[in-house]
């Protein structure tokens, strides 16, 4: 490698083995597509890059697989036509792709007429090279198909055949149903599927293969040779490692890794199906680029010169080696992805300095609790199993349950035909006052198709029209953008004047990175925080044992981990405030829901590591913290990175990994929280309660002590009269399980809890009780009484005790409450209370349970958010009802 930035290359040789070696992007995701501005600024990118070719596939597009019938309208060929323009003017191969498979009949000389005309539209536009695209449909043919067919695979072949000769034979991709060895029935070398493909689809057609696995973790010489005997050709690598359209909580970021440039004469392209968030992908691409061009005279293996180091080795020495750009050019010339990604970081700084702007986050109307749940995924191994719906990333993994597909927390999912979106259109602009995705989807569909071609198709009438419209599918909710929280549409892509202050540095960008790696591996930073927090969890009973002793080298250890820990979290808030600085919003846009929420779950885990270096526990109840499967498992990680599973087997993300270690398995919902419509410039701190706390934690409770509003004029007299009755006996008897958020302005929350109800309630008839007595002396006042002496009296007369059947099931008390004035983020109080819950739980609680009063509707619904119900007990009263949650 002998530069720093990514050139168009002059000695990159496109002719390998005497053909064009094709690499490049497929935008192949389910999802938002990307819009047509984007995909230009792409194409200026691939040409910087040396990439040679794109893919048009978006899989939610209306028109590419539900509405594949339909021609384009006038607007939407024009759009089409000046992408294909701009490609070539970059010289970058444009690639139509078309997926027909979700209800076309073979049979049926209508439906193979539809696409011919389709196609024959597109090639109008300019384009010459197409594909069809038979991935994630139901293999087994119609019933009228299999009179005319043997099988899907003759059926398949049948029609890309008779396409391709129709067009003039052009440049030809086809996907295959069976599109890796996972998926190849019974197996790849017997598969009769594959075989028959091999053999009836006509030499020139690219067919395209994913690997060993949707998700290949390594793509390697021997399993390529084995697929290019059942196929009769080298395949066109369709690359998953860096899709994310099955996981909301994940984002991919960094180098193209687990391919050798050895493979190169092996194949006859790579194209890689990157993040849905475009921005995300400058560092996949420019990794590729590098990698493509590492080999790009196509030299076998076997007589690569043997002096070159090995990229284990490679990577050693970049460790070990200085940092300095003179330092890394010297090394081997073999590609290497630490190197590379150094390269790309270099030239992806120069991005951020671009401003370039977004339009505004869109989300759902949906909790996203339940959005999550109908995430797309990419199609698992053929094994049909019946659903069972569960939540992302949620621990239902047993301890000692040997982990497979089956114990891990995947959701079953019909590999059949994946989940998809709301069906957009990627070509025409929505209207700016239309804010449903269907309607948009709908008023597309009103324009007028485009009359390009000479004839019409014969024997097309309002019947047959109707009868077209039958295999239209309906579309689903929006979901995708919910998780990315962006609509895809960047506008003003051209540079401008860039800003020599630096608000992101190289080291930022290797945090962020690291921190949202690659499917099944996390970077270094991430690992090490991973690994901080799992044994600062599993050894939190030094702090319990050693917290009367002096100098105790164990608790210096735990001390200092937990220090480690406090800061790297610190590095990624900084990191947070940086982003939100940057010329180039776009960049922005695309990262603010996954840092958002890393962030969130982040100070959730601060919170925690805070509250056990208190040692407030005893020893018995912090050791050991059981749970289900996560990072603190050896089996578990080792299941991650070992790459036999698919990626979707582990949901959520490092945000998810983080999760997993709190000892809250019952209460995961309170971390999957529908993302603000606004990007925060700031976030929330949460951190154990301190006794210089108290004043802001009775000003609170007195501002919303009225269902949730202002008490302040109910008591006029006795301000901190409410704050006593309601959460005082819990932060003075029991302030280890009370917990703090702080936004810019101070304190303007908490969740103040008991471990044990009963013995809070003696605790506070001995002391508490008796010293409210003595300061709210009872009054002899007869008649009505206002608010504030009815409280009073409250503390003289019998002290109500939780009910029996509340407390066996729910034996720990909460309150929480937050100034609504200063709830920008929606998901700050079911973060608060997870910090509670958390503490609660290492100590061994089962359940908490909040009383209130029958009038405080407001705040029962409050508590419904959070995940409480209310618990019908054996000595309900007229005035007061429970609400509980198990954990």
């Amino acid at each position: 490698m002998k530069e720093t930035s990514m050139t168009q290359d002059d000695d990159n040789v496109d002719n390998r083995n005497g053909s064009k070696f094709i690499c490049g992007v497929v935008e192949g995701f389910y999802g938002r597509p990307w819009s047509t501005e984007q995909r230009k600024l792409l194409f200026t990118w691939m040409k910087k890059m040396s990439l040679t070719t794109y893919m048009y596939a978006p899989k939610d597009d209306c028109n590419h697989r539900a509405y594949w019938r339909e021609p384009y309208s006038v607007e939407e060929a024009e759009n089409l036509t000046s992408l294909i323009e701009v490609a070539k003017e970059n010289n970058i191969t444009f690639v139509y792709a078309i997926s027909p498979g979700l209800d076309i009949s073979f049979s049926s000389a209508k439906d193979v007429q539809f696409l011919k005309r389709k196609l024959e539209q597109v090639a109008t536009f300019g384009c010459n090279a197409f594909a069809l695209l038979f991935d994630d449909i139901d293999p087994e043919l119609s019933e009228i198909d299999k009179s005319a067919f043997q099988s899907s695979a003759h059926a398949q072949a049948s029609i890309t055949n008779e396409v391709f000769e129709h067009l003039g034979q052009p440049e030809f991709f086809f996907c295959p149903t069976e599109y890796c060895t996972a998926r190849a029935i019974p197996t790849l070398t017997s598969s009769g599927y594959l075989n028959t493909i091999g053999s009836k689809l006509l030499p020139p057609i690219n067919i395209m293969w994913t690997g060993s696995k949707v998700v290949s973790k390594h793509i390697v010489i021997q399993e390529i040779e084995e697929v290019t005997a059942v196929i009769r050709r080298p395949p066109v690598i369709w690359d998953n490692i860096h899709a994310n359209d099955y996981d909301p909580r994940r984002i991919y970021l960094g180098p193209y890794d687990g391919r050798s440039p050895e493979i190169i004469p092996y194949l006859r392209g790579v194209m890689t199906n990157p993040n849905c968030e475009f921005e995300a992908n400058y560092i996949a691409l420019h990794t590729m680029g590098q990698w493509n061009k590492s080999n790009a005279k196509g030299v076998k293996k076997d007589i690569i010169t043997e002096n070159r180091l090995s990229p284990v080795a490679s990577d050693i020495k970049l460790e070990t080696e200085t940092d300095t750009e003179e330092g890394l050019l010297s090394l081997d010339t073999r590609y290497q992805p630490k190197l590379a990604l150094r390269v790309a970081i270099k030239d992806w700084l120069e991005e951020f300095k671009i401003e370039r702007k977004s339009q505004k986050i869109v989300t759902s109307s949906k909790p996203l609790i339940q959005e999550l749940a109908q995430v797309p995924l990419i199609p698992t191994t053929p094994i049909v199993t019946p659903p069972v719906p569960v939540p992302p990333c949620s621990d239902t993994i047993p301890t000692d349950a040997p982990l497979t597909a089956s114990t891990l927390p995947i959701e079953n999912v019909s590999f059949l035909q994946p989940v998809t979106t709301a069906l957009v259109n990627s070509l025409v602009d929505p209207s700016p006052s239309s804010s449903d995705t269907e309607s948009e989807v709908s008023s597309t569909h009103d324009l007028e198709p485009m009359e390009c071609l000479p004839s019409p198709v014969p024997g097309i009438n309002s019947k047959d029209k109707e009868e077209q419209n039958l295999h239209k599918n309906p579309s689903l909710d929006s979901l995708m953008q919910v998780e990315v929280g962006l609509e895809n549409k960047c506008d003003n892509v051209e540079t401008s004047t860039s800003h020599e202050n630096e608000l992101v540095t190289k080291d930022d960008l290797e945090l962020l990175i690291s921190l949202f790696y690659l499917p099944f591996e996390y970077g270094t930073h991430a690992t090490q925080m991973l690994n901080d927090l799992s044994w600062l969890r599993s050894n939190a009973f030094v702090v319990a044992n050693s917290k009367e002793k002096g100098n105790d080298p164990e608790l210096a250890e735990w001390m200092e981990k937990s220090k480690k820990f406090q800061v790297n979290v610190a590095r990624i808030n900084k990191l947070f405030d940086a982003l939100n600085k940057i010329p180039n919003q776009s960049i922005m846009y695309y990262f603010f829901v996954y840092l958002w929420d890393l962030v969130g779950v982040l100070q959730s885990c601060n919170a925690y590591v805070q509250w056990l270096g208190l040692g407030h526990v005893p020893y018995v109840s912090v050791c050991p913290i059981p749970g289900p499967a996560s990072w603190s498992c050896k089996e578990y990680r080792d299941a991650f990175s070992g790459g036999q599973l698919e990626p979707w087997c582990f949901r959520g993300g490092i945000q998810g990994e983080f999760q997993r270690l709190l000892p809250i398995s019952g209460a995961h919902d309170l971390f999957y929280i529908r993302a603000p419509e606004q990007i925060l410039k700031s976030y929330y701190r949460y951190r154990p309660y301190k006794l210089a706390d108290e004043s802001a934690l009775y000003d609170i409770c007195l501002k919303t002590c009225d269902d949730g509003v202002d008490g302040t004029e109910v008591f006029p007299d006795y301000p901190l009269l409410i704050g006593d009755r309601l959460i005082g006996s819990l932060v003075t008897l029991s302030p280890e399980y009370c917990f703090v958020v702080e936004d810019r302005e101070g304190v303007c929350g908490y969740a103040v809890a008991a471990l044990d109800t009963k013995d809070l309630q003696k605790k506070s008839e001995m002391s508490w009780i008796p010293a409210m007595c003595q300061k709210y002396p009872k009054s002899d006042k007869v008649g009505e009484l206002t608010p504030a002496e009815e409280l009073i009296i409250s503390f003289h007369g019998k002290q109500r005790f939780v009910p029996e059947d509340v407390y066996i099931r729910f034996p720990s008390v909460i309150r929480l409450d937050v100034f609504p004035s200063r709830v920008v983020d929606p998901a700050m109080p079911k973060r608060l209370l997870a910090c509670a819950l958390a503490a609660l739980k290492t100590s061994g609680s089962v359940g908490v349970h909040v009383e209130l009063n029958v009038g405080d509707k407001c705040m029962a619904d409050f508590y419904r958010m959070l995940g409480f119900f209310v618990l019908p007990q054996q000595a309900s009263t007229d005035d007061v009802i429970y609400l509980g949650r198990l954990l």
